[in-house]
């Protein structure tokens, strides 16, 4: 498994999407640090999504002078553009390119998922909060201590 400096990638994962129903005032503060954490992957697995695609199109016309030579060289006749493009596609290089787009847009869409994770916890955590906010008012000692102006 991944490491984070140690820290194991999935314990890392399942912590910042698990709410801590006794330890609340914790888990409010580590949210902002668990989204800033998790969009940054996301953003780095985007960029890779968006360097593979354009390492596809470098490729592929890498491959199409290569294919076009070496067609040229094998044949009296011109090859036609189908011909070159059947060639590029069928290439171990091309296949290797779109098994990188495919890993970058996998890794793209999991960590868009553990962010929306991440952020449905924040917003639980905002309505338990209310929720613990409004149950705390309705206690008679915590309603006397508010009208004396006294804090828990």
């Amino acid at each position: 498994m991944p490491k984070i400096h140690e820290l194991d990638v999935d314990e890392y994962l399942y912590e910042s999407v698990r709410i801590e129903p006794l330890a609340l005032e914790e888990e409010f503060v580590r949210m902002s640090a668990d989204l800033a954490y998790w969009n940054q992957r996301y953003a780095a697995a985007v960029r890779e999504h968006l360097t593979s695609k354009i390492a596809i199109e470098r490729t592929a016309s890498h491959l199409r002078i290569i294919h076009r030579e070496r067609l040229t060289a094998e044949n009296p006749k011109p090859p036609t553009e189908s011909m070159v493009e059947a060639a590029v596609n069928t290439d171990e290089q091309m296949d290797k390119a779109r098994a990188a787009l495919i890993d970058a847009e996998v890794e793209k869409v999991r960590l868009a998922g553990v962010l929306d994770a991440v952020r449905t916890k924040r917003d639980m955590l905002v309505s338990l909060g209310a929720h613990v906010r409004a149950e705390m008012q309705a206690d008679p000692s915590i309603r006397s201590d508010v009208a004396a102006g006294r804090r828990r």
